[in-house]
């Protein structure tokens, strides 16, 4: 699967969430300045960590359909490799029916 009920959610919640305001700190990135020029944790924390869940999953998933398509691409040429084998079966059968038809007939008329 490409993406999870979940990961669908947290999209969902990073797309109702309010903008962050233009005062964090510099200094470490994970804290910001409320009005009353307090310190309080990032909501920008929480994103960050959905995002790298999120991302964590995507990379998952990615290596899973690359596994995958490898397993498919080895499956297709397996299966080349019969049809060549049977359309050189079957071409190798129809001669040889030709071959036996003709020999048939040719006995027959000889006894007629």
């Amino acid at each position: 699967s490409f993406c999870t009920l979940t990961d669908m959610q947290h999209g969902q919640d990073l797309e109702g969430a309010q903008e962050l305001p233009l005062c964090v700190d510099p200094g470490s990135g994970k804290e910001f300045m409320d009005t009353t020029g307090e310190r309080s944790p990032s909501p920008l924390t929480g994103k960050v960590n959905q995002l790298e869940l999120i991302l964590r999953q995507l990379q998952t998933d990615l290596r899973k359909e690359k596994q995958d398509k490898a397993v498919l691409q080895a499956e297709v040429q397996h299966l080349r490799q019969d049809n060549m084998r049977l359309q050189e079966e079957s071409q190798t059968a129809t001669a040889q029916l030709r071959k036996f038809t003709e020999w048939f007939f040719t006995t027959i008329d000889k006894k007629s």
